[in-house]
């Protein structure tokens, strides 16, 4: 008997393909490990297998897969009898312009991994699995593919909305992948995905993949009840497959994902007004259950056109929905004024059931002797508030056009609507408020003759909806800590920095290094300036640190991750990080901006 992974029933047969309570998929699954001890044929191709010493991860009907006991080794192999058939063969019959996938090549072939080795080489996505090579001995057929990580989607139990929207989003990308393919999946269930720890989904089963071309009844497509759009249950031979049933299986797993609950039968007709409605199992917003429930229309022409439509739609939702913001600046211990300046700047804002928020922060270090580096910061940080409100913020603040201020745009990043009506991408608007900061400490310096000479570095950062935008110039630094790892987002414009990267010195002696204060690009030093601009997709637990070099030049990467990640409060965190910044020495003026994704 074997269980299902979805439901618990206990009563399925030995060879059964589907459960016989919900329809579920019974395929191989990550499951219990013990060794293997055949031998492993090794042909040519196949030089990069070293060992013949296996881990069987699961041994059910068709196939077994096994993994390297070194972990170096990035691959999973899958073995199965020789004699076992093709499930994809026949039906797929051109997933290859050169190969035509008819039983005589099968038989020649004679290797019942041929078309789904063909069909997974069509793809070069993170979100696909990838295969490596294929062969067989006398007894045997062998698919070598990556390494499997982390868990099926169908042990991740009850999601919050948040996580549950970034996973929507990639299967969005992941159904896209056999769209532009021209293929349907058919398939997209719990226990065909894994997850994993860092978030990342992929699709692991293939057996129901169609070409989108008139139906072919003789090669059956296994459905899921819960899962397979209602029109798969009635399929002829004058039925199309429809990319369609991709978005259907889409909002049923959301609803799962949700819920931990199946869809009632889909074969069972209901009315096209049914009112599906996702409470009190499930407390999401309504914009996000009116995508859910658009997905699941009984109707195709009812449901969304296309699987980016509906990640657009996810991905406007998508934006933090708590976002925590502390700051700190302090003159440290040994200089006589403080020449940092902080920008803090929200803007949350809600009309026809859109919500949208955007925050920019700025740090900014003057330099340039007396009287002169605190007025360049000073300048640099209003310059880009003024940039920005004026041409964002006031703009949103005086529409009456009822747009969104921030959208998903056709290549998956954000689109602002700045002044005038007109888009603009969040790297286009950083950029150029930038340079209007330059150009205004410039025009200082040229009617205030005895500051000539006054510089600032600048990081300023903009959060726009899930999407963080940072543009640099100078050594300030902008760090994120994710999945408990903290990375460096921007690279400093210093001469230490170059030294490093050439390998002539290491992070820690460039933190001591004499020359640790030159730098080589800064706001108000010449016309042409150069900015860096990075972006990064932010989610929930995220942390954003800008700072001053008054901060990493006293304490090391190690030092600052700690602080943060001990700290759930961000003004516990800034409060920290001055002090600890300071009983290291506290050599330069000290700032820091926290800002906490919940």
């Amino acid at each position: 008997m074997q269980n299902c992974p979805l439901c618990g029933f206990k009563e399925n047969e030995a060879t059964a393909m589907n459960c016989s309570n919900c329809g579920e998929s019974l395929e191989p699954t990550l499951a219990i490990t013990k060794k293997f001890t055949h031998s492993l044929p090794l042909q040519p191709k196949d030089r990069f297998v070293t060992e013949n010493l296996f881990l069987e991860i699961d041994n059910i009907k068709y196939y077994s897969v096994y993994e390297s006991f070194d972990s170096s080794k990035h691959y999973t192999i899958v073995v199965c009898p020789k004699t076992n058939t093709d499930p994809l063969a026949n039906a797929i019959p051109d997933l290859n312009n050169n190969i035509n996938l008819t039983d005589e090549n099968i038989s020649k072939e004679k290797n019942p991994f041929y078309s789904k080795f063909h069909l997974l080489t069509r793809f070069n996505s993170p979100s696909v699995l990838r295969a490596n090579s294929y062969f067989s001995d006398e007894e045997n057929a062998y698919l070598l593919v990556e390494r499997i990580e982390g868990q099926l989607l169908s042990n991740v139990g009850k999601l919050s909305e948040i996580e549950v929207r970034q996973i929507g989003i990639q299967l969005c990308q992941i159904a896209d992948n056999f769209h532009r393919q021209r293929f349907v999946h058919n398939g997209l269930t719990p226990n065909s995905l894994v997850i994993d720890p860092q978030g990342l989904v992929k699709i692991i089963a293939f057996n129901q993949v169609r070409s989108i071309k008139p139906y072919n009844p003789n090669y059956p497509i296994e459905l899921s009840d819960g899962f397979s759009a209602p029109e798969l249950y009635s399929l002829t031979e004058r039925s199309i497959l429809d990319k369609r049933s991709d978005i259907y299986s889409i909002g049923a797993m959301l609803y799962w994902l949700l819920t931990s609950e199946l869809l009632p039968n889909s074969s069972v007709k209901f009315p096209k007004n049914q009112n599906w409605q996702l409470y009190p199992q499930a407390v999401v917003s309504p914009a996000f259950e009116r995508i859910i429930l658009r997905a699941l229309a009984y109707d195709p022409s009812d449901r969304y056109n296309s699987v980016n439509e509906i990640k657009f739609a996810l991905a406007a939702l998508s934006t933090p929905t708590a976002i925590q913001v502390a700051y700190a600046s302090d003159i440290g211990r040994h200089r006589e004024i403080n020449e940092d300046s902080v920008l803090l700047l929200d803007l949350r804002q809600c009309f026809e059931s859109f919500n949208t928020y955007i925050g920019l922060y700025v740090v900014s270090d003057g330099m340039g002797g007396e009287a002169a580096g605190e007025v360049a910061s000073r300048i640099a940080v209003r310059a880009i508030a003024e940039w920005v409100t004026e041409r964002l913020v006031s703009a949103s603040l005086r529409s009456t056009q009822g747009s969104q201020l921030v959208q998903a745009t056709q290549t998956g990043s954000l689109s602002l609507t700045s002044d005038g009506g007109s888009n603009v991408r969040a790297p286009q608007l950083i950029t150029s408020a930038i340079l209007h900061a330059n150009s205004e400490v410039l025009d200082y310096a040229h009617y205030h003759p005895s500051t000539r000479g006054l510089g600032a570095t600048v990081t300023a950062a903009l959060l726009a909806g899930n999407v963080l935008t940072i543009g640099q110039v100078g050594d300030s630094r902008c760090y994120i800590v994710s999945n408990d790892k903290l990375e460096q987002l921007t690279e400093d414009h210093s001469l230490v920095e170059r030294m490093v990267r050439r390998g002539e010195l290491t992070k820690e002696e460039a933190r001591v290094h004499p020359h640790r204060n030159i730098i080589y690009r800064s706001i108000g030093s010449r016309d042409d300036l150069e900015v860096d601009v990075v972006s990064r997709m932010v989610r929930r637990g995220d942390v954003i640190l800008l700072c001053s070099d008054g901060l990493n030049g006293m304490l090391s990467d190690s030092e600052i991750a700690d602080i943060i990640k001990r700290n759930p409060d961000p003004w516990q965190t800034t409060k920290e990080l001055v002090v600890a910044a300071n009983a290291n020495g506290g050599d330069d003026n000290i700032s820091v901006i926290v800002i906490r994704v919940d």
